[in-house]
């Protein structure tokens, strides 16, 4: 939420000083905390907050402790012109308020707090895992031609796609992000990068980098090429999942080396050689979560895209797609099953108990 006020001051001369909301002098002294006229209602976020005015006179007051504070006005200027005394010892002779000078309309306060947290959930953190697939124009391909890429999944190991979502820092909104891509170029080629970048929980949006990228040809480090780009996505609250994630690289160790992509999905005759597809990671499932439970009749629970320590309900052809919630609520009627874009295509995603 947003509050801006226009105040009227003359070039130097702005103070604040306490008053009371709606009216008064401005010479009351502010109210005694727990006062219940200093918060006829409870107030939050902390910071929060909102106008009032004394005798015409634009303020503020400011939420502390699930409390509005008394009002803060903007001050006056006095000069010594005809008129009726202020009893202000600052002041000189018969002294009035100086509005000459507070006619400018080109000066803006903004007084804004951020905005109140999304109320679909949280960003637990925690090791994500899931899946990255897409295509690669590589300079050892005979003229760019694209070749698939996929993550390695290892027995007994995380998912080829994983990372780590650090806790926020400081009542900070933004968690980093630190992690790896362990795949595979056309099946047969390990292709490998770095992962780091940043969440903003309140918008769930996640940017990140791919860094010190590189492939090989059957083993790495043979004739190995070099490539950097970047990858984003949003983030779901509801189901904790990086969802909608795209990357694009650029081969920098090509002659002539890659670009970045305007858009996607690449050009090779216009970006020249690298790669983009899409991903998406989620938390493991938590075996012992007491709410979870088993998949309906035809289904049956273990993993598929999202890592091999996700269990989703899969049918006979895997986790069932989807183009809207309606479909996944005609697969698990009356469960409220979201159809999220969670790899290639988008999926029901029912997380389920073996």
């Amino acid at each position: 939420m947003r509050f801006a006020q226009t105040v009227l001051v003359g070039f130097g001369l702005l103070s604040f000083g306490a008053c009371s909301p709606g009216g008064g002098s401005g010479d009351e002294l502010p109210l005694a905390e727990g006062d219940p006229q200093a918060s006829p209602m409870g107030c939050a976020p902390e910071n929060l907050t909102q106008s009032c005015a004394c005798e015409g006179r634009p303020g503020r007051q400011v939420c502390f402790g699930g409390a509005w504070s008394a009002c803060e006005c903007a001050g006056v200027s006095f000069n010594g012109g005809p008129g009726p005394s202020t009893g202000d010892p600052g002041t000189v002779g018969n002294s009035v308020p100086n509005f000459a000078g507070n006619q400018r309309t080109d000066i803006m306060f903004e007084w804004q707090n951020a905005a109140p947290p999304l109320a679909d959930g949280s960003c637990p953190p925690g090791q994500y895992e899931g899946n990255l697939q897409g295509w690669y124009s590589s300079i050892l391909s005979p003229g760019g031609i694209p070749i698939p890429i996929t993550n390695l999944d290892l027995p007994g190991a995380p998912s080829g796609f994983h990372f780590e979502l650090a806790p926020a820092q400081g009542g900070e909104i933004t968690q980093a992000v630190r992690g790896e891509v362990n795949g595979l170029a056309d099946g047969l080629f390990p292709f490998k990068a770095q992962i780091d970048g940043e969440l903003n929980c309140r918008s769930g949006t996640f940017t990140g980098r791919l860094s010190t990228g590189h492939y090989s040809i059957l083993v790495d480090g043979l004739l190995p090429q070099n490539f950097e780009g970047v990858l984003s996505a949003h983030y779901d609250k509801r189901t904790r999942t990086f969802v909608n994630g795209v990357w694009d690289v650029m081969e920098t160790s090509a002659t002539p080396p890659g670009r970045l992509a305007p858009t996607l999905p690449r050009d090779f005759t216009r970006d020249g050689y690298g790669g983009s597809g899409e991903f998406a990671a989620a938390l493991p499932t938590d075996v012992n979560d007491p709410t979870l439970t088993a998949c309906p009749a035809n289904f049956t629970c273990g993993p598929h895209l999202l890592g091999p320590n996700k269990h989703l309900c899969n049918n006979f052809l895997g986790t069932p797609t989807c183009l809207s919630d309606a479909d996944c609520n005609v697969l698990f009627p009356g469960e409220g099953v979201l159809c999220l874009k969670a790899s290639l295509f988008s999926l029901c995603v029912r997380e389920c108990k073996k």
